[in-house]
């Protein structure tokens, strides 16, 4: 039997929460707003899954924000708040949580055509738009603030692409500007501003040509630049004294570097995820037991996509590797509904044996805001200081990985066959 709609009355109440208490934990639940008052109101959604039904009432000069944080997910449809009451309206989306803002069944605009939405936790949030079917004269405009590693910004039907322009580029007035929707009758147009440093532009650019950068944005959503490396609990990483595994490494302990040097430990960086809410970036990648070699791994190896393994000299980010058989995607159903990653940083950025696998070391210093224990490194050492890149080549796209690594590891022949399979 289906559960009762949650009521919710925002005329008078500025804030009400929607959680386990008050919600079905294991099931969607259907929302009905009685009433959102004038100025400012909130509704949040915790850690639970909540589809507004109805908004029966909206008062003049309306300013009401939608929230969904520690693991929630809110659906909200734009026709809802398509009325001229509206002031203004704005959606912050918490750590590991999920808003989509449905747009698809709206013929007219009659009410706002400018959001804000607000990242507002260091593990990453995702926001989903369905922009309308037919064509509006007034276009969407979203006002992206507060973006961190991982933070994904999803567009539907043909995605985003850069907006630029023969006189103009996309990235301007410290912020990167997207477009979608495309031009015409029959479509919307959509713009984002998303605020960010030249250095996380040009880390996000990654060397790829607007062409390239259009193409996966189409396919891929934006994803915010910037994720940690990191490797799942249990990896064994090499010591003077033997194996122990990462999550028991502590600051000063001395590690082997793939030279057989010694280095020590100076910080260990630790992030929770949920893997039904990671991005690609953060997803999991376990490589097989001999997949990179004779007993390399020694044993199997789950580290992120984003964390480099040393081939052929090159830093190849693990998600690059994957062939679907060997090297794979984990599925989230297979993972723990929290998985806790751990960086391992040293002084310098160096090759380290993990599973009897080189790999690297933590490097980009613009993510350890992302990592749960950020305030342990700042009272640690102050300041962030910047790690100098190894000198080797860093293959973080596909199309960069060279004809000798796609053969060694049958990639385009897998690659080949989950697409046409």
């Amino acid at each position: 039997m289906a559960s009762e709609p949650i009521d919710i009355n925002l005329l008078d109440n500025g804030s009400q929460t929607i959680n386990a208490d008050n919600a079905n934990p294991d099931s969607n639940n259907l929302v009905e707003i009685s009433a959102i008052g004038t100025g400012e109101r909130e509704l949040i959604v915790d850690g639970v899954q909540a589809d507004i039904n109805s908004i029966l009432d909206i008062k003049a000069l309306a300013e009401p924000t939608f929230t969904a944080t520690n693991g929630g997910e809110l659906t909200l449809s734009q026709g809802l708040l398509n009325v001229t009451a509206l002031s203004s309206t704005k959606f912050k989306v918490g750590g590991d949580s999920t808003i989509n803002y449905d747009a698809s069944t709206i013929s007219a605009l009659d009410g706002l055509n400018k959001y804000s939405v607000e990242f507002t936790d260091e593990a990453p949030g995702t926001f989903n738009y369905d922009p309308p079917t037919v064509g509006l004269l007034s276009g969407i405009n979203f006002d992206v603030t507060g973006a961190k590693a991982g933070d994904q910004l999803n567009l539907s039907k043909g995605g985003w692409e850069l907006d630029d322009g023969l006189f103009t580029d996309a990235y301007r007035d410290n912020a990167l500007h997207l477009k979608g929707g495309g031009l015409g009758v029959l479509k919307t147009s959509v713009t984002a501003k998303i605020p960010m440093t030249q250095q996380e532009y040009d880390d996000w650019v990654g060397g790829r040509s607007n062409r390239e950068i259009n193409n996966d944005l189409a396919n891929e959503g934006f994803t915010f630049p910037g994720e940690p490396v990191c490797f799942a609990a249990g990896t064994l990483i090499a010591t003077p004294e033997g194996e122990t595994t990462v999550e028991t490494l502590a600051i000063g302990d001395s590690i082997l570097t793939a030279s057989g040097e010694t280095v020590a430990v100076k910080w260990i960086g630790r992030q929770s995820l949920r893997p039904v809410a990671a991005g690609e970036k953060f997803q999991a990648v376990r490589v097989a037991q001999g997949a990179l070699g004779d007993n390399i791994p020694s044993q199997d190896l789950t580290l992120t996509a984003g964390h480099g393994l040393i081939i052929d000299d090159l830093v190849i980010n693990a998600g690059v590797l994957v062939n679907h058989d060997t090297i794979r995607f984990v599925p989230s159903q297979e993972l723990p509904a929290i998985v806790t990653y751990y960086h391992v940083e040293t002084e310098n950025h160096e090759v380290i044996i993990a599973n009897g696998t080189p790999a690297e070391t933590y490097v980009d210093y613009i993510d350890r805001q992302a990592f749960d224990n950020y305030a342990e490194y700042v009272a640690l050492y102050g300041n962030e200081t910047r790690i100098v890149e190894m000198p080797r080549h860093r293959i973080a796209s596909r199309r960069l990985l060279p004809l000798s690594v796609r053969q060694q590891l049958n990639i385009e022949d897998a690659l080949y066959a989950a697409k046409t399979a």
